[in-house]
């Protein structure tokens, strides 16, 4: 990918399939199977953004820098810019400002590299904010404990999942969301902002749903890579996001075969 956007391309064959199913009313499902073919091309090569791949590096070693008993050097070690033991609102300013540092190194900033750094950022607040005893100033070591926890090969499938539900839904809206402008308005598709909301969860829910396959993979792989092989590497991290990638696209692709 690198600096390349991915862009919309409206007068291709497959983007005018999904211009019509939406002009048809056709179901959301419908709507986000023709969305994902249309896509098909340009997130055919995401795996190898240098962003959507430190994101990945980032997911995968947190939980374990958690853990470590030298904890902020762990952090650092991952390019954390950290004073002190972290808040979460710190914690995850730094994971962002630690992509951006890779963004600029690089000089590869692509509009993937930015969804995966938003969806790790908001996996990373969604698993650890409901195992704090409070959201108001939580102590930095109970937000330290709730990190290392997502080392387990469960919660780590369920982090993994989110982060990549998070990131195919953003993908599809990048193409999405500039179509459905042309669709709101009392004589069109969505009359009102609660029915585009509605389309939104539902268009999320697919996500979420065709995610459930980087669940089964990513439990029993962190489990195996970390506890039987002891340690992660970049050629591991790498395959991993690059093959979760790939299988959820594929689960895109056989629901909208299935359609």
């Amino acid at each position: 990918m690198g600096h390349i956007r991915l862009g919309v391309l409206p007068t291709s064959k497959k983007w005018t399939q999904v211009v019509a199913l939406l002009s048809d009313n056709a179901g959301s499902e419908a709507v986000a199977a023709a969305s994902a073919r249309a896509a098909e091309a340009a997130l055919s090569g995401a795996a190898d953004d240098p962003i959507f791949l430190r994101a990945a590096w980032l997911l995968t070693n947190l939980p374990l820098a958690a853990r470590a008993p030298e904890c902020f050097e762990a952090f650092e070690s991952l390019g954390l810019d950290l004073d002190a033991p972290p808040s979460l609102f710190a914690l995850t300013g730094a994971v962002s400002g630690a992509l951006d540092d890779e963004a600029r190194r690089t000089g590869d900033r692509s509009d993937l590299g930015e969804m995966a750094q938003m969806a790790l950022v908001e996996s990373l607040a969604a698993a650890i904010e409901p195992q704090l005893p409070s959201l108001f100033d939580p102590d930095p070591a109970e937000v330290r404990s709730a990190l290392g926890k997502l080392s387990q090969s469960d919660r780590f499938a369920s982090l993994a999942r989110d982060f990549f539900t998070r990131l195919t839904q953003r993908s599809l809206d990048y193409f999405l969301s500039r179509e459905l402008a042309n669709h709101i308005g009392i004589e069109g598709r969505f009359p009102s902002d609660a029915e585009r909301r509605a389309f939104d969860a539902a268009i999320a829910q697919h996500c979420r749903e065709a995610s459930r396959i980087v669940e089964e993979y990513a439990g029993g792989w962190y489990g195996k890579t970390v506890w039987k092989d002891g340690a992660l590497t970049e050629d591991a991290v790498r395959r991993f996001a690059r093959y979760g990638f790939k299988k959820i696209r594929d689960e895109l692709g056989r629901r909208r075969d299935a359609a």
